[in-house]
């Protein structure tokens, strides 16, 4: 981090439904030293430190006007003894809900909050990056307005899009082909070329559970998951992984998206994981089962987190750990929001795949969390700026070599491996982003790692 920025009083001019915010790191940033503006304009407004984007009046017209600081003087001292061919510029657009629905605007917050701190630590002598921030008030039409706008500005690429329609949409909207990356959305295989995110299936991690259920000793699996087709994807990895090593797979039941009951599921996994061998007994209606006496069995659930919120209740609902029936899962379990916000009761015992990078021992997250609260001056409590900041860094690491046409610029982010970010370890496989992950031991919302 060079610490050297242009201080810019900014303008503000009206427009028609699009905010934008305009960053600028590396030789100068828009906004206050260092960082953009924290406080969203008002509707119907721009605020801008960097050039004019698109062509449309959607958009609006951005202006700027330099005020002569200490930072400032440094900084243009610095630009003018940086050669203009020596000088690399990435103007990125960061689009996001910040007037859509209230809990959708405050994780948008949280995400931009991540890519402002990674606009401020990202600078480098020779590399200037200029971030646009758009506002599609979680609005799926304008959504698509917006990313034809961008398309036709200087912007080479755009971060967001926060849910599935939303990535979906702007992918199909692109004319040229623009990279697009999502921290949350699961939806970049059906997105298009060049569409990534940092959630969506993982089919490695799932196999990562079946080596480790076949080393554990389990007689028997079921599975329980969603019929989206990412909670399909890391089932039938399970599966494929279980079958070379010989677990047997004897139940496999899916729910319906959205769904909030699951009852008749455990209820059906729970029968065909312990039914027969409890008859087998000869128990009674009141005698005493040992548990010790049962073999180990385990009821895998490859599903996104928001289904973990209504499912973890309903398995302990229905007694399976009593009924010693073990809980393995996909990295769903260990999500921050899960986390934070599942009584930890029906997490503790679960054995699922981490990201690793999630606990703050290394020197990345470490090095994040300083910045954070160096540049806002309040402690980081969420997990979520991190992936705002890994956005950003991926998307950099893939243009900052020079690439520009569509296709150049595909191959540069797809070759990327082992980039170390804020919230985990990334690399391109296959065309989507996967984080290296770990299995782990959930213990009253504490990650133990195993093995």
């Amino acid at each position: 981090m060079t610490g050297r920025f242009r201080l810019e009083k900014i303008l503000i001019t009206s427009i028609g439904l699009a905010l934008t915010i305009a960053i600028s790191s590396g030789c100068h940033l828009a906004g206050t030293p260092g960082g953009l503006s924290v406080n969203h304009p008002a509707e119907n407004q721009a605020i801008s430190g960097g050039n004019e984007v698109g062509g449309s009046g959607r958009l609006g017209e951005m202006r700027k006007q330099d005020i002569p600081t200490e930072d400032s003087i440094v900084a243009e001292e610095a630009l003018q003894d940086t050669s203009q061919d020596e000088l690399i510029i990435l103007e990125l657009a960061m689009l996001l809900p910040f007037g859509g629905p209230p809990g959708l605007a405050e994780f948008a917050q949280l995400i931009a909050e991540g890519v402002e701190v990674a606009a401020v630590e990202m600078s480098e002598a020779l590399l200037d990056v200029r971030i646009t921030s758009v506002d599609d008030q979680g609005d799926p039409a304008l959504t698509r307005v917006l990313v034809r706008e961008l398309e036709d500005s200087s912007i080479q690429g755009v971060i967001g899009f926060l849910e599935d329609t939303s990535l979906e949409i702007a992918g199909s909207a692109r004319q040229i082909g623009v990279p697009l990356v999502s921290p949350t959305a699961r939806s970049a295989s059906r997105a298009g070329e060049g569409v990534y995110s940092l959630e969506g299936p993982d089919p490695v991690a799932a196999a990562e559970m079946a080596r480790y259920a076949s080393e554990y000793g389990y007689t028997r699996i079921a599975i329980l998951h969603s019929q989206s087709s990412e909670s399909v994807q890391e089932a039938d990895a399970f599966v494929e992984m279980s079958r070379s090593l010989g677990l047997p797979i004897i139940g496999r039941y899916a729910y319906q998206v959205g769904a909030t009951f699951f009852g008749e599921e455990i209820i059906e996994a729970q029968n065909t994981l312990r039914a027969a061998e409890i008859a087998a007994l000869g128990l009674e209606e009141d005698d005493t089962l040992h548990v010790e006496m049962l073999e180990p069995v385990a009821l895998f659930l490859p599903i996104p987190p928001e289904d973990v919120e209504f499912i973890a209740p309903q398995i302990v609902h229905y007694g399976l750990d009593t009924l010693a029936i073990d809980i393995l899962g996909t990295s769903g379990w260990t999500d921050p929001r899960v986390l934070e916000t599942v009584d930890l009761r029906h997490t503790t015992g679960v054995v699922a795949t981490s990201f690793v990078g999630r606990t703050e021992d290394r020197n990345t997250s470490i090095q994040f969390r300083e910045a954070y609260e160096r540049h806002f001056q309040r402690s980081l409590i969420s997990g979520v700026p991190a992936l705002g900041y890994d956005t950003v860094l991926l998307l950099i690491e893939g243009l900052k070599g020079g690439a520009e046409s569509p296709e150049e610029i595909r191959i540069a982010i797809e070759g990327l491996h082992e980039i170390e970010g804020a919230a985990g370890i990334y690399s391109l496989v296959d065309g989507r982003i996967l984080r290296r992950t770990e299995v782990v031991y959930i213990d009253e919302g504490i990650l133990l790692p195993i093995g």
